[in-house]
């Protein structure tokens, strides 16, 4: 399979790979706003020509990471038995996860969305892109809707299926306060000078479905 993917579009994934990985990096040293394109490209041996190719702006890196996040969340919900409020707490339990393995990079993502006007749509994915990130899986991972609201939709109905939530509860409701929970209790952890997140994700989750 991965013999098909033109050579050219394989070192395109990798680099960008790279570039995104330097800026998890150089994000667990400093700030978003202090890393410079320039920096992302001398640690990954690039121009910024060929940066902006592949992002138009800096901050396109974190709609990258949460894209991929959001489709390994999918993958492994699709590829278990949780439903429901386990879902939710699966997705809550990564988060805790990564906050100790990429430090910065949440928060960094919550500042960027304090400047749209509107959550922004998830980038797509190269077919080589699904070979170096879901070798094996490539077909599914492509076939799954890279959509919080639609996850947190599924999973508020599913919860409601098996009497976990009341089923006179407002769907859109409780997937807007999922949101608030989802961005808004990092924040909260953090302010709270807090490395355990998944406390913080639990009270929320409990006052939301009180």
């Amino acid at each position: 399979m991965v013999q098909k993917v033109p050579l050219r579009e394989w070192k395109k994934a990798k680099t960008k790979q790279a570039l995104l990985q330097a800026c998890l990096e150089l994000v667990g040293e400093k700030s978003f706003r202090e890393v410079y394109v320039d920096e992302l490209c001398r640690k990954v041996e690039i121009s910024k020509v060929t940066f902006f190719r592949f992002f138009p702006k800096k901050e396109d890196l974190l709609l990258y990471f949460m894209r991929l996040w959001l489709t390994d969340r999918l993958l492994e919900l699709a590829e278990s038995p949780k439903r429901g409020l386990q879902a939710l707490r699966h997705l809550f339990q990564k988060l805790d996860e990564d906050a100790k393995e990429n430090p910065g990079i949440m928060l960094s993502l919550i500042g960027f969305l304090t400047e749209e006007k509107m959550h922004p749509c998830m980038p797509e994915l190269t077919e080589a892109e699904y070979h170096l990130y879901y070798p094996g899986k490539e077909e599914r991972a492509a076939s799954l809707a890279p959509s919080l609201y639609e996850l947190f939709q599924r999973c508020v109905e599913e919860a409601m299926e098996d009497r976990e939530i009341a089923a006179d509860r407002d769907v859109n409701e409780l997937v807007i306060g999922l949101f608030t929970i989802f961005y808004g209790a990092y924040l909260t952890t953090h302010l709270y000078q807090s490395q355990d997140f998944i406390s913080f994700y639990e009270l929320h989750l409990k006052l939301l479905l009180r």
